[in-house]
């Protein structure tokens, strides 16, 4: 973070471009795992993965911050555990989705 301070200022980028180059710059961006994970090769890619890292004060400019915090999130966020999955798709599936349980009366 005080690399990406030092080298940009308030942390925003003024084009796509510049960010790209910033993000080329991340030791993160040559790690096994965030290239795994990240497919950024295209430029709807790159359009897709820098979007929610748009400045709210200035749309078009992007948020070097964030798009730091993005790519470490990608990369070392843990997956739902399979059994939370399970279970989503069985509440799904029984129509329970998004429906409260009442409390059973004895």
């Amino acid at each position: 973070r005080a690399l990406l301070l030092s080298n940009y200022p308030g942390s925003r980028a003024v084009s796509a471009s510049e960010a790209k180059d910033a993000i080329a710059r991340f030791a993160i961006y040559d790690d096994p795992t965030f290239k795994r994970r990240v497919q950024i090769t295209t430029e709807e890619e790159w359009s897709t993965f820098l979007d929610g890292c748009r400045d709210k004060s200035e749309p078009g400019n992007y948020n070097l911050e964030l798009l730091l915090k993005k790519c470490y999130s990608s990369t070392f966020s843990m997956p739902p555990s399979p059994t939370a999955q399970i279970r989503s798709q069985r509440s799904e599936d029984n129509g329970v989705a998004g429906a409260t349980l009442s409390a059973l009366s004895v």
